[in-house]
């Protein structure tokens, strides 16, 4: 049995009889983007977003990801975006060459869309 792990220094468990190992591997990772807006601003948000997306999927190194809205009217974030990409160097190119490209920077400021954004590897899978 094989653990399931992506992080580059990931313990490989083996029941061989054999000692753990470590290896390395290409970690995909999980970028997790935190918007906070004024509510009148949602729709043409949400409607640029859907913009962006598209671009971005088409990127190298881009693989999936959902986009979620919250239930909640105290929220303090109004959408959640969960995207999985090949590596964090693909997802800084098509963060990079995007937001020139479709002056995101100016767009966001317009909206007052306020941004918080992490990446992530997996570290355990269940």
């Amino acid at each position: 049995m094989t653990s399931k792990a992506t992080h580059p220094d990931a313990v490989v468990l083996l029941h061989d009889g054999s000692a753990p190992k470590r290896r390395k591997t290409m970690a995909r990772i999980t970028t997790i983007v935190h918007f906070s807006l004024p509510k009148e601003n949602m729709g043409e948000f949400l409607t640029h977003w859907k913009k962006m997306r598209d671009v971005m999927l088409k990127k190298p190194g881009a693989l999936d990801g959902t986009f979620h809205q919250s239930i909640d009217d105290d929220s303090p974030f109004q959408f959640v975006n969960v995207a999985h990409w090949e590596s964090p160097e693909a997802l800084a190119n098509a963060l990079r060459v995007t937001s020139q490209a479709m002056d995101v920077g100016a767009v966001m400021q317009r909206l007052g869309v306020r941004v918080s954004q992490n990446n992530y590897t997996e570290e355990v899978t269940y």
